[in-house]
This record gives C-alpha cells, sequence and structure tokens, in this order.
C-alpha cells in the first residue's frame, strides 16, 4: 500500500515538474517572439516607408520619434493596472497590439496613417517591457529563479534587437519591394504566435493575494531609495545603449574603417550575453546586490575608456581595442541587467510591485531619448568625449549604490512597515539575509 502510493506520489511530481517545464519553455519562446518582432521595429520602420511610400527619410524620422513619444505615458497607467488586474493579462495583450501594428504597415501610405500605425507599435511595446517583469516575478515567485528570469528576459531582449537588425540588413540586399511586406506579415506572425504562447502561463498569484488591498496612490514617487535607485539606472541604460550606438559611427566617421567590423563587435556582444546571461545571473544571485551593482559600474567605466581609446586610435590596433570594450560591456550588462530589476522588485510591497517595474522603464526611455543626444552633441565636439563623459557618470554613480545599500541595511523593520518590505527587501543570498537580520 504504501509502496503504491509512493509511486504515485513520484508519477504526481514527475507530471508537475513537466508540466512546470512546458510552461517555463513556453514563456521564453515568447519572449524571443516578441523580442524578435520589437527588434524589427526602429530599422524596418524606416526602411519600410521609405521604400513603400513617397515620403522623404527626414520627414519619417520626425514622425517615429512624435510617434515614440506618445508612448511615455504607458508605464504609469500600465504599472496601475498590473496591479489592479494581474500584469499577466496586460503581458497578453501588449503583443496582440504589436501584431495588429504590423499588419497596418501593409496599408500605411500617408504622413498621418505612417504615424498611427508606429504609435499604435511602440503603445504595444512600451506596454509589453512595462509589464512582462511583474509577469515574471510572479511567475517565478521569489528567490533565484526570479533572477534567471529576468536574465532570460534580458537574453531574449537583446538577441531579438541583434536578429531585427541582422533580418532587416539581408532583407537590403533583396531587390524589389515585396520583401518588406513579406517582413512586416512574418513579424505580425511571431507576435500573434506569442500571445498564443503566453496564455498558458499560470493566473498571477499577486492579483489574488491582493485582490482587495488598499492601492495607495503616489507610492512609488514617495519612495526616496527607489527613486535613488531610478536615478542611477538612467546612467546604466545609456550605458547599455552606448555600444549599439556609438560602434557603427566610431568605425565609420573616426576609423574609416570597413562596415563588417561594427557588424562583427555588435554581434559578438549579442553571442556573449546570450551565452553567459544565466551562469552572470547565478553568479551575481550569490553576492550582495549592491556590490554586483558597483562592479557593474567599473566594468562599463573600464569599456568607456577603451572605447575613447578606439576612437582615437587607428586600424588594426583599434580592432582589437573595440573586441575588449565589447567584452566589458557584455560583461557589466550581464551582471547589471537582472539583479538591478531584482532589487527593484524586492524594494516594492508586493501590492505595488507592477507600479514599481513599470516605472523602472522609465529610467530606459530617458536613455533612450537623452542618450542619443548627449552621443551625438559630444562626439562633434571630440571623438572621445562622449566616452569619457560616460566613464565619470559610471564612477560617479558608485558612492551613490553605496550609500543606497547602506541605508537598506540600516533600515530597521518596524510595525508600520508592510509586510512584503521586510520579508523581500533584498534579492541576496540566505546567509545576507541572516545578518541583516541580526541587526539591532
Amino acid at each position: 500500500m504504501n509502496a503504491a502510493l509512493t509511486v504515485s506520489s513520484r508519477k504526481s511530481s514527475m507530471s508537475a515538474h513537466s508540466g512546470r517545464r512546458a510552461i517555463d519553455a513556453s514563456l521564453f519562446t515568447s519572449l524571443v517572439l516578441v523580442s524578435i518582432g520589437s527588434g524589427l521595429f526602429l530599422p524596418l520602420s524606416l526602411v519600410f516607408f521609405v521604400e513603400l511610400t513617397n515620403i522623404r527619410l527626414g520627414v519619417l524620422g520626425v514622425l517615429v520619434g512624435l510617434a515614440g513619444f506618445v508612448s511615455v505615458p504607458v508605464p504609469a497607467i500600465a504599472g496601475r493596472l498590473a496591479d489592479r488586474y494581474g500584469a499577466r493579462r496586460l503581458v497578453v495583450v501588449a503583443p496582440g497590439i504589436q501584431a495588429i501594428a504590423y499588419l497596418g504597415y501593409v496599408f500605411a501610405r500617408d504622413p498621418l496613417s505612417v504615424f498611427a500605425v508606429t504609435a499604435v507599435m511602440s503603445i504595444g511595446g512600451r506596454l509589453f517591457w512595462s509589464t512582462i517583469f511583474a509577469t515574471l516575478a510572479d511567475h517565478a515567485e521569489d528567490g533565484p529563479r526570479q533572477q534567471h528570469w529576468f536574465a532570460l528576459a534580458n537574453i531574449a531582449r537583446t538577441a531579438g534587437i541583434a536578429t531585427g537588425g541582422i533580418i532587416t540588413g539581408i532583407a537590403l540586399t533583396i531587390p524589389g519591394t515585396r520583401v518588406y511586406v513579406v517582413l512586416a506579415l512574418l513579424a505580425a506572425g511571431c507576435l500573434a504566435a506569442a500571445v498564443l504562447l503566453i496564455l498558458p502561463i499560470a493566473r498571477s498569484q499577486q492579483a489574488r493575494r491582493h485582490a482587495a488591498a488598499t492601492h495607495t496612490q503616489g507610492t512609488v514617487l514617495r519612495d526616496g531609495r527607489f527613486l535613488g535607485l531610478l536615478a542611477t539606472n538612467i546612467v546604466f541604460a545609456i550605458a547599455t545603449f552606448l555600444l549599439g550606438l556609438a560602434v557603427p559611427v566610431v568605425v565609420k566617421e573616426a576609423l574609416d574603417g570597413p562596415g563588417w567590423l561594427s557588424s562583427a563587435v555588435l554581434v559578438g556582444n549579442a553571442l556573449f550575453i546570450s551565452s553567459f546571461g544565466v551562469f552572470g545571473a547565478r553568479q551575481a544571485a550569490r553576492r550582495e546586490p549592491f556590490t554586483v551593482l558597483r562592479i557593474a559600474a567599473v566594468a562599463w567605466a573600464a569599456g568607456c575608456a577603451l572605447l575613447a581609446g578606439a576612437a582615437l586610435s587607428t586600424l588594426p590596433l583599434a580592432t582589437a581595442i573595440l573586441a575588449g570594450a565589447a567584452f566589458a560591456f557584455s560583461f557589466a550588462e550581464i551582471l547589471h541587467a537582472p539583479t538591478s530589476v531584482a532589487i527593484a522588485s524586492s524594494m516594492a510591497p508586493d501590492a505595488k510591485r507592477g507600479d514599481y517595474l513599470a516605472v523602472w522603464q522609465y529610467s530606459f526611455m530617458a536613455a533612450e531619448i537623452g542618450g542619443p543626444i548627449l552621443f551625438g552633441t559630444l562626439f562633434t565636439l571630440h571623438h572621445s568625449a562622449p566616452f569619457l563623459v560616460v566613464l565619470a557618470l559610471n564612477l560617479a554613480v558608485i558612492p551613490a549604490l553605496w550609500g543606497l545599500g547602506r541605508s537598506r541595511r540600516s533600515t530597521a523593520p518596524d510595525a508600520s512597515t508592510p509586510r512584503s518590505t521586510t520579508t523581500r527587501d533584498s534579492p541576496t543570498p540566505k546567509r545576507y539575509r541572516t545578518r541583516k537580520r541580526s541587526r539591532p
């Protein structure tokens, strides 16, 4: 009898494990498909409408830029909705919105319709990245699995952007305009498939646990530590985008080098992150998180120093320097991406996690807007200037991170503090949390 129960228990456990692995695989595949569709957005938007409409490139750039500003309020709204109704529902909707936008590409031919479809596309993309981390946090629950999934999201995003650029580059070599219509339809198909793959994900436990919770307005804006972390992350987000923004310009303008060199550097960056992202997240999860971010800041500073050196160098020496810079940037991103999101998630009360992780996206939005302005302005003054400025910014956030980490450790729990902010205040290892609790 006992033997039969044991066998039955083992079969049940194996079945549950297999079911969880199937859901995990479905979720990761959906992340990859959404990232490919999103990665095609900016390069395909310009190329597509240049080839299929009579709108000038300068006007198209303005239209696409203005369409991006339409999505600025999305994270703030999405965070509130995620806490109220569950992030999973919004994550399912977001790729569907993007798929509809890509279908609109096939028919948009005048400035107003081009603006409309690119605005819808931008809203869908912003909605997805404003809610996916809350969904992943709920799916993984607390602990190392959370950072593991944050790393997978970063891997999928990096690989998707690289794949989008490569696909667009290949499309430019094919004569005719039909290839662009086919690309838009394929992108729509990827996003539609992502919707179907996200559906099996278990419903958010957070939404059920806190259905009756009081949603205090302005919680995020009153959290000084979180806003301090958000400010430091703007610097890290600028550094994250800097490699892809700068390398093609440095190779062409400063080095007068071949186009394949910038492609090789950026593909190497994407491959490194994709290959070692999960391993880096595991190693980072074993260490104090603010220490990990300080190491990432030093790595980015070193990468910026190498980029400045490459901009002042000549070929072929610059090739080796660029390879070193790509390694430094990849190493920094592998450490930063899962750790920073895990800290942001741990700072949030359970009932406001969707709001916190959505507002977190504003640091990347600020970098997307300010990064090109900073780089373009400084590069015209001196080829090494933007890299030296970002280097200095990364060194400047190190003491700020030390202060944020120290204030968290010295904050004693009190009766008025929500349970989640004291028990989940840190994604650090068990031995570190034990040390923190022993403080008076």
